[in-house]
């Protein structure tokens, strides 16, 4: 196994961090880091290896819900999905489009449309929802705007209009009144940093969070991904994490502070990664080969963070290989699979089926449109479809064109 070299020490990354968000000149206290017991370390390389993680191990069996699928709401893929007062949120960013269902699948309304006119939106790439006041916030990534929406009456109230300081923004989280954007750039500039804190009502920008040589090994440059870099935004401490970093952060309404620490002798080291950065000349920012990495028995990108009933779970990059992790916070146990099964629904087969959203009832997993052909194939067509499952004649009856299938699963009751 090749070594990348070693991870920057769990102690030395929370020091880094310790003031992590501050205004353009800079502000925010030393936290005391060797008294800081609030941040869960998960190491990898103490993990249990698994062949496969079962859902079975830790939830009950799922809630079917088949999304109808009619002209309005054709869904080419799930880049974003809530769950308010009953009703799923679903974020397409291909069409683009927001839309809402109920929790039967049944298709309730899209939320605004794209257009250049008053209370439409150019290009989304994410979404967040004001519980308190029953508000949605739509990034319109490609106007640097937040477009607000009353999720009461589905009315256009107003939007926010930010100022770009960078490149394009992707990821957007609304909380406490603020909401933070990430940021990217072309060049190392003096403000590498990689978060946005920007007031709610003015757009102004408050301060600015994580430097990327602290925080992302000195990658800041802009990457399209198929997912927002923020987590649990239905929660008081919503997460979020970057490409390249070790380190999943609590955003909270005192601020941004470490809530995890990854840990392994495998993670992309900055020397790599300034490497990678470096092999490319002046006017060549969007040739970044970062699938290079892919070649090598390197860990980076953390994604699909979910928090479970006293567990967390995520995937993350192993070369080219997409790894499953599972960590008990009690116990402090963790566990690592290539893959993780629903058994309730097949046995021995690998369609994956990646958790997406978590509630204090459960959890929900999509079979993306991607997907759901080779789940005729290899599932429905061979037998394989567990016919006890809850909704299996609605299962069976879907196309090859059919929009995205969700699986809710309450939690497994754990003794204490």
């Amino acid at each position: 196994m090749r070594k990348i070299g070693k991870m920057v020490s769990g102690a030395a990354v929370l020091l880094m961090l310790a003031a992590a968000c501050g205004g353009k000149k800079g502000r925010g206290a030393d936290v005391p880091v060797g008294e800081n017991r609030d941040v869960e370390v998960v190491d990898i390389d103490k993990a249990k290896q698994e062949d496969a993680l079962l859902y079975s191990s830790i939830l009950e069996e799922p809630d079917v819900i088949v999304l109808e699928t009619c002209p309005e709401c054709i869904i080419q893929d799930v880049s974003a999905i809530d769950i308010y007062e009953g009703n799923i949120y679903i974020l397409d960013d291909k069409v683009p489009a927001l839309y809402v269902f109920r929790r039967d699948g049944s298709f309730l309304r899209q939320i605004g449309h794209q257009g250049r006119g008053h209370g439409e939106y150019w290009e989304l790439s994410d979404f967040s929802i004001d519980r308190e006041n029953g508000v949605i916030y739509l990034w319109d990534d490609a106007l640097d705007m937040a477009h607000k929406y009353d999720l009461r009456t589905n009315g256009y109230i107003s939007s926010i209009k930010t100022k770009r300081n960078g490149y394009r923004s992707y990821s957007m989280l609304y909380l406490g009144g603020k909401l933070y954007v990430d940021r990217t750039s072309l060049d190392a500039d003096s403000e590498n940093y990689l978060l946005k804190e920007i007031d709610g009502k003015t757009g102004t920008q408050i301060a600015s969070c994580l430097k990327a040589d602290d925080y992302n090994r000195g990658w800041n440059f802009p990457l399209r991904l198929p997912f927002s870099f923020f987590y649990s935004k239905n929660t008081d401490a919503p997460k979020y994490v970057e490409l390249f970093s070790d380190t999943i952060m609590a955003v909270t309404k005192e601020g941004i502070k470490p809530y995890c620490v990854v840990k392994s002798e495998d993670f992309v080291s900055k020397k790599r990664m300034k490497k990678l950065i470096s092999d490319c000349g002046p006017g060549e920012e969007f040739n970044y080969n970062v699938s290079d990495l892919h070649e090598e028995d390197c860990i980076f990108c953390i994604s699909r963070f979910v928090e479970l009933d006293g567990m967390v779970s995520f995937q993350y990059r192993k070369g080219d290989e997409i790894m499953y992790l599972l960590h008990d916070v009690k116990t402090k146990e963790t566990w690592v699979a290539p893959s993780f099964k629903d058994d309730y629904l097949f046995e021995n087969n690998n369609i994956p089926l990646d958790m997406c959203y978590s509630d204090e009832e459960g959890v929900l997993s999509v079979l993306s449109v991607d997907f759901i052909p080779y789940f005729i194939e290899d599932v429905i067509d061979k037998g394989h479809l567990n016919p006890k499952i809850d909704e299996y004649e609605k299962l069976m009856g879907i196309k090859g064109d059919s929009n995205p299938v969700l699986f809710f699963h309450k939690y497994k009751s754990r003794s204490k």
